[in-house]
Order: C-alpha cells, then structure tokens, then sequence
C-alpha cells in the first residue's frame, strides 16, 4: 500500500471518535415502533458535519419523526467489521463488531436498513471485489431475516489518489449495477469533473462532507425514501 494512504487510514483510525449510538424513539406516534438502521463508516457516522443533527443521518432522524432510526455507523470501520459473526474471513481482516454489525443491526427489527461505506476498505488495501462481496453477505443476511427495504449507498468521491478514485468510481458503478432499484448514488451530486469532492462540499479535514455536503446527501436518501 502507498505510504501516504497508510499514513491516512492510521491517522483516521487514531483520531475516531468515542463510539456513539444514536437512537430516536417516537413510540408514541407509531405504536408500530417500525425502525431504520443504519450500519457503515464516517459519513454516515456524522463526520464532517458541523452537528451530527446537520449529518446525513441526523437530518434523516428528524425527517422520519414517526419512524425510530438507530445509527450503527462509526468512523474508521470496513466492510468486514459489519459482517455477520459466524462469517468467515482472512485472518489479516478486521472481525465483526458484534455492537454495530449485521446481527446487531437486526436486533432492532428494522423494516428499513441502510449500508453506507466509503473508502475504508480501499485505502486499507482492500479490493473492490472484497466489497461487493461483503455487501452481498450482509444484504443476504438482512433479505433472511424479513428486512423489507435494504439500502446500499455508493461511496463518496475522496480527495486521496487517482488509484483510489479509480476504485471508488468502480465501485460505484457496481453497487449501481448489482443492487439496481436499491441503491443510492450519492457519489456524482458530490463529485467534481475530477471525480473528487467538490471544495465547497468538504469539511476542515479535507476527506469528510460539511454541512452542505451532507444537506446533499439526505436530499438525495430523502427522495429515495420517501
């Protein structure tokens, strides 16, 4: 792996935030308590966002004011870290996070699932292919379980290398492919003709969408959704 991306992935690794579960509850306007989760890395954690309730996902809390939305995601985590338990993997990858993976995800009894990663897995070294593979598995797990609506976002556009880019555009164009009618494209609202992050869409740390960025994103699930 190029030592500039080493140097990022470490960095962001270090620098993660204290692990955060958010959970709204609105049991009183839906006796039905239907839930959504969400379950990936730092975008749909709320990174960059000036707030976690101008996120993405914060913003998405507040338009589903019926529904109760539990957030899994967390900074720095792969695709590998959201599998289910009893998966087997290499050895030189990270476990399943039995508190933010698949299974704890349907602990929940979601009628709505959303999988959001970037570009972790990448600059970790790891292949496109690995991804897909992965998404497959744990989208296989949530279709068993009865999940009814299962959400598989593209990645972000990231400032990082031209390889990385490359890898980022493929997969998007396979998470396009494979998932059809159930998947979101938020890469290209984000992108410049460069295929990276447009300036006024990024936070202070360079990588991570600001609140624009992130106001784009939910517009984007928003129309989805709903």
């Amino acid at each position: 792996m190029p030592e500039r991306l080493l140097l990022l992935l470490v960095t962001f690794l270090s620098s993660c935030k204290p692990a955060t579960i958010y959970t709204t509850l609105c049991e009183e306007k839906n006796p039905s308590n239907s839930a959504t989760v969400i379950i990936g890395s730092y975008a749909a954690a709320g990174w960059g966002a000036s707030d976690y309730k101008h996120s993405w996902a914060g913003l998405l809390t507040q338009k589903l004011s019926t529904s109760r939305v539990v957030n899994l995601a967390r900074g720095g985590y792969t695709s590998y870290q959201l599998l289910p338990i009893d998966t087997s993997h290499p050895t030189n990858r990270p476990s399943p996070d039995t508190l933010r993976n698949i299974n704890a995800a349907l602990k929940e009894k979601p009628t709505t699932l959303i999988l959001s990663m970037s570009s972790n897995d990448l600059v970790a070294g790891y292949s496109v292919e690995e991804i897909i593979a992965n998404f497959n598995t744990i989208r296989s797990k949530a279709l068993a379980a009865g999940v009814a609506n299962i959400i598989v976002i593209t990645p972000l556009p990231r400032n990082f290398s031209t390889e990385v880019t490359a890898k980022l555009l493929l997969q998007r164009d396979l998470v396009l492919k494979n998932y059809g009618s159930s998947a979101v494209n938020i890469f290209d609202p984000l992108a410049n003709e460069q295929n990276l992050t447009k300036p006024e869409l990024l936070s202070e740390d360079g990588f991570n969408p600001n609140d624009k960025g992130h106001a784009i994103i939910f517009k984007v699930i928003e129309g989805f959704l709903l």
